[in-house]
Parts: C-alpha cells; structure tokens; sequence
C-alpha cells in the first residue's frame, strides 16, 4: 500500500493525422487511456493518468509512460493493458483503503 503522491501514467492523445505522419490519438490511444483509468480505479492503484498531445515518439505509438521519464510502452494495444497496469502498479503501489471504499448494508 502506498500513501505517497500518485505516480502519473501518461498517454499521448495526439489526434493530428496526416499522409506523412500517424499519431497515437488516430490509433485508439483515447480508448487506452479509458480502459486504463478503469483498471486504475479497480485495481486502487496508486496513480492518475494524464494525457499530453505529444511524447515525440508518433511512429511508435501509441505511447505511454510511467511518470516524468519512466517506463516507455510503445505501439501499445488493448492486450497490453493488464501488463501496462502490472507495471504501473509495481512502481506505484496501490491507494489505502479509506471510508469511500466501504460499503454499508442497508446504507
């Protein structure tokens, strides 16, 4: 269990397309980074997921990154999300429980 800052999981959403250039946004890193922000939520991982429209690495996307100059995922795809969020958690740990995580009979 962690009670530090979060540790931030980045995402680049870069919709900019073109005929020379193919960014994450245009190869479903929006539908990525959802499914992500759910598997953060369920597995209480000690993170929050930002996304940027650009970690310079547009021929390899899409891109995510564990924290400010962490771990790179690139050409990142739906399959990969438990393993991206195994990772994430072990550089993050996951958030103590708290009263909203307590469900009440009858309440």
């Amino acid at each position: 269990m962690s009670g530090g800052e979060p540790t931030s999981l980045v995402v680049c959403v870069n919709p900019v397309q073109g005929p020379r250039k193919q960014c994450c946004g245009g190869l479903g890193s929006e539908r990525l980074a959802e499914a992500l922000e759910q598997g953060i939520a369920d597995r209480r991982i000690n993170a929050c997921l930002d996304r940027v429209l650009c970690l310079n690495n547009c021929y390899r996307g899409p891109v995510i990154r564990i924290g400010a100059g962490g771990r790179f995922f690139f050409n990142a795809a739906p399959g990969d999300v438990p393993r991206i969020l195994d990772a994430l958690e072990a550089a993050a740990g996951r958030r103590a429980l708290d009263d909203s995580d307590m469900v009440y009979p009858g309440g």
